[in-house]
């Protein structure tokens, strides 16, 4: 995380409070808060009923969007400056009109599954969670709102500075309950299950103890004999948006052993490190922090769910899509330059200082990765796309066309404005000009991208036949 002067203040301020708290729990003993729906967790049965399980195979057959066009969306993390730029990908998504199996529709009503990770997972939810109405109300809820002021405001209020001295409630739920009062209006994993339609929604935290993804999935759930469908939008966003020291780990409880599921290898082997959840014993607490440590591109999941499947044709089968034609992979990086003015000073760094470099450099080198690991990805699946189609695979009919288009801050044309669109800082709170610009370069470079231009043409032209 970035922190100009502004922001160091902020952090500063927020240390100041967490002191008094020290001081006043030692004076007045500690709060026993517990977040209600930690409680619900650990005394959940361990599967809910089948209409309220969020299983992208369960909404496929319910949606109204069309099979053979699978659109998958991945946003990385970045605080508002990731989220501006991936509602800028979407609102250019919602301007590519195609007339496609008889119906006129865009490329933003085709989305199948939007993943996301700390920023960008807040943009993901609310797509999921309001569909359309993200062009109303997100902007002025969230994008150009104080949010971050309005978080302070809450650490320091004297009601919730007692109960974070609860050692079981922490600044991430003081952030939870911001998210669910601004935008998610206690709306659960089971309230889009019982909708059933479309996007299918991921978003991604990172287990503090693993250094692992960890998927805000049923399937992952399963793995602890919990239920998804009782948990909050917000706390998952919370979650993955929990940046160490500034924001405190999310406890989930394991009960792993203690349900009649499947033995979790057969759940869900693909699950990073998901033997490390079977023993309940040494693990009855899973505490996550930042999903963009662990992956912050958000294309983990999907990368490990059709090696799983054992490629892109099983996957495809197993999701529950049908008569696939085109598969589109759309991710969204926000990633921030590294900051490199530390190195022009032979002071030394401050904490906050230290702070930033480090985040940024592991983001920056989490975000390589995930890159490479993509492109290695979908050269193969290209190959495997193709063998499928001659082999005459059942739903992989025709011939599958795949498109991966990678949006990225990197990418925008202007030298010096993609400089400054790099420089804006990670936080939840930005100038409103900065948010105009990141807008506007999400649709810019999605627009001008050669992938998405080829994809554009091939609508077209598939239609026309």
């Amino acid at each position: 995380m970035k922190y100009d002067s502004q922001e160091q203040r902020s952090l500063r301020t927020l240390l100041k409070w967490l002191g008094a708290l020290v001081l006043a729990a030692a004076l007045a003993g500690c709060a026993t808060t517990r977040p209600p729906l930690a409680e619900s967790l650990r005394q959940a049965p361990a599967i809910g009923p089948v209409g309220t399980e969020y299983r992208l195979d369960r909404l496929a057959s319910q949606s109204g969007n069309s099979d053979s066009l699978a659109v998958i969306l991945s946003f990385s993390g970045g605080g508002t400056r990731a989220a501006a730029f991936a509602y800028g990908v979407l609102t250019e998504l919602k301007r590519a009109p195609l007339f496609w199996n008889g119906a006129r529709t865009t490329l933003f009503d085709e989305v199948d599954v939007v993943a996301g990770v700390s920023g960008g997972s807040v943009a993901a939810a609310y797509f999921a969670a309001f569909g359309d109405e993200i062009f109303k109300s997100f902007e002025p809820a969230f994008l150009k709102s104080d949010f971050q002021g309005g978080l302070l405001s809450s650490v320091r209020n004297p009601a919730n500075a007692y109960r974070l001295s609860s050692p079981w409630f922490g600044r991430s739920h003081l952030l939870a309950e911001r998210l669910d009062e601004t935008l998610f209006r206690g709306i659960t994993y089971g309230d889009l299950a019982v909708r059933g339609t479309r996007p299918f929604l991921l978003v991604t935290a990172t287990d503090l103890t693993q250094g692992t993804s960890f998927e805000f999935s049923q399937g992952q759930f399963d793995l602890l004999c919990s239920r998804l469908d009782r948990m909050q939008l917000a706390l998952a966003v919370a979650a993955s948006s929990a940046v160490p020291v500034v924001m405190s780990p999310v406890t989930l409880a394991n009960k792993a052993g203690k349900c009649a599921a499947p033995p979790a290898p057969a759940v869900n082997p693909r699950l990073a490190a998901a033997d490390a959840y079977l023993d309940s014993e040494q693990r009855p607490f899973i505490h996550l922090i930042d999903g963009g440590l662990s992956d912050n591109l958000a294309v983990r999941g999907i990368i490990d769910a059709i090696a799983h499947a054992g490629g892109v044709a099983g996957a495809l089968e197993t999701s529950g899509l049908q008569s696939i034609r085109k598969l589109v992979i759309v991710s969204v990086n926000a990633e921030q330059g590294l900051n490199t003015v530390l190195d022009r000073s032979d002071k030394v760094p401050s904490v906050a200082e230290v702070l930033d470099a480090i985040a940024s450099a592991t983001l920056a080198q989490r975000s390589s990765e995930s890159r490479e690991i993509l492109a290695r990805g979908a050269a193969r699946w290209r190959k495997e796309l193709r063998a499928a189609a001659r082999a005459g695979s059942s739903t992989l009919d025709l011939s599958v066309d795949l498109y991966v288009i990678e949006i990225s801050l990197r990418d925008h044309p202007e030298p010096k404005l993609r400089g400054e669109l790099m420089a804006i800082p990670t936080s939840f709170s930005l100038p409103t000009e900065d948010v105009d610009k990141l807008i506007a370069a999400g649709g810019k470079i999605l627009r001008e991208s050669a992938e998405f231009v080829r994809l554009r043409k091939d609508l077209a032209i598939d239609e026309a036949r």
